[in-house]
C-alpha cells in the first residue's frame, strides 16, 4: 500500500483520509453517547455510519490505485452562479483552448485566472439533457481539485 500510496494525488489522499475520519469521528462520538446516555441505539447508527465511510474510503482507495479517475486540467475563465444555491458553473479552458464546462459546489474555491486540475471517477454517464439533473446524477463522480502552481 505504501508505494501505491505515495502516487497518489493530493486532492484523492485527502478525501480518503476525510471520510475514514468522519466515520471514527462518528464512532467515537456514539460510543460517548452510549457511555453517558445509555443509548444503544446511537452505538449502532454511529456504527453504521462509520462502516459506511470506511466503505467509501476504500471505494476511492481502488479507484486511485486502478487510476480509475480522468483528469481535467486547465485555467478558470468564468464561474457562472446557478439559480440552485448548492452549485455554480465553472469553465476551464485548456493549453489548446478548448474549453469545459463543469458544475461544481459553492464550496469549490477557485478564482478565475488562476490553473486547476479537477479530479472524476470514470462512469458512464447518463444524460438528461437538463443540466441540474445532470449534476445530481454525477455528484459523486467529483473527487477533488488542486491548484496547479507551475506549468507541466
Amino acid at each position: 500500500m505504501g508505494d501505491k500510496w505515495t502516487s497518489f494525488p493530493v486532492p484523492l489522499k485527502r478525501k480518503m483520509l476525510l471520510t475514514a475520519l468522519v466515520g471514527i469521528g462518528c464512532l467515537l462520538v456514539g460510543v460517548a453517547f452510549t457511555i453517558f446516555a445509555k443509548d444503544k441505539m446511537m452505538l449502532l447508527l454511529s456504527a453504521a455510519v462509520c462502516v459506511f465511510s470506511f466503505f467509501k474510503a476504500f471505494s476511492m482507495y481502488r479507484v486511485a490505485s486502478k487510476k480509475d479517475y480522468e483528469v481535467v486540467e486547465g485555467t478558470c475563465s468564468a464561474i457562472v452562479p446557478k439559480l440552485f444555491p448548492k452549485f455554480r458553473k465553472i469553465k476551464i479552458t485548456d493549453d489548446e483552448g478548448n474549453e469545459t464546462t463543469l458544475l461544481l459546489s459553492k464550496q469549490s474555491k477557485v478564482s478565475i485566472g488562476e490553473r486547476y486540475r479537477f479530479y472524476f471517477k470514470k462512469t458512464t454517464r447518463v444524460t438528461l439533457g437538463n443540466e441540474y439533473f445532470d449534476s445530481a446524477l454525477s455528484s459523486d463522480c467529483f473527487l477533488g481539485y488542486e491548484p496547479i502552481t507551475e506549468k507541466a
